[in-house]
């Protein structure tokens, strides 16, 4: 097959990070917009990979959401090492209180949140195939089996294409005190969401057969939150507590980071 297009009116995803979503308002998406990757023995890499296109998918949108959280939070730990540590043991000794810690504002400015966008095509596009899973000339089995490829557009992807982001539930400091809070248990619920996005990679399961499975436990196949994607809604977004509060933000990432770690053991797929 020479050329496969999406056509208009198609709904697609893509993962980013909450430090991307001001960017991606203002200027859309790049044509080559840089994907979210690990290596191929599963260490996060730190860093993103040039692509063909702007990569999308299904479950493979959360993935990459993946992807990209954990070589951020690698990072930003790496970067900010001593002041983590003491963030860390502080989280520990003091179960469900808040640090005071003046040194955490600034990087919680660098701590980005896993979301996954989702827009509606606006004009038929061309698609390439996810050669992970398919050759080049099966573009039509990497879309239609596996929900993975790379659209091309002359000019990028337009912001105004982009309808609504899902995000996973954020939690609070007094979410943090018992080990069965049903706030908490939905973030680990939305963390297994990326953690099939993994499973889908590595492991190449179907993507329909995690989605239906995930579908008849939880009800649902995205994160668990969602917002509008304009000004107003990303305005909204960035001033909940867990987002505007820097030790709460790093909380959050802490979380999110554990219980992926945690559940992508349970599929021998390691992160670190």
């Amino acid at each position: 097959m020479n050329e496969f297009k999406l056509a208009a009116g198609s709904v697609v995803k893509l993962g980013a990070l909450t430090t991307q979503l001001y960017p991606i308002l203002r200027n859309g998406l790049a044509a080559n917009t840089p994907a979210h990757q690990f290596d191929a023995t599963g260490a996060n890499d730190a860093g993103t990979s040039n692509t063909p296109g702007v990569q999308i998918g299904e479950l493979m949108a959360y993935f990459s959401a993946c992807a990209g959280f954990c070589s951020n939070t690698s990072a930003v730990h790496h970067q900010h090492e001593e002041v983590m540590g003491r963030f860390v043991t502080t989280l520990q000794d003091n179960r469900g209180e808040k640090p005071v810690m003046s040194e955490l504002e600034e990087i919680a400015h660098q701590a980005g949140l896993p979301v996954v966008l989702e827009m509606i095509l606006e004009e038929d596009c061309v698609l390439l195939a996810d050669t992970q899973f398919v050759s080049e000339s099966e573009i039509d089995k990497s879309w239609k089996f596996w929900r993975s490829g790379f659209l091309q557009r002359e000019g990028g992807i337009p912001a105004s294409w982009i309808k609504q982001f899902y995000f996973p539930r954020l939690l609070d400091y007094r979410d943090v005190t018992a080990a069965k809070n049903p706030r908490s248990l939905e973030q680990t619920t939305d963390a297994a969401l990326m953690v099939g996005g993994l499973m889908q990679k590595w492991h190449k399961d179907a993507p329909g057969d995690l989605l239906a499975a995930f579908r008849k436990q939880y009800g649902r196949i995205n994160f668990s939150q969602r917002s509008n994607f304009d000004e107003t809604s990303l305005e909204r977004f960035f001033n909940l507590n867990a987002m505007i509060d820097p030790a709460t933000r790093l909380l959050n990432q802490m979380t999110m980071w554990q219980d992926i770690d945690a559940l992508a053991k349970k599929q021998g797929i390691s992160l670190n």
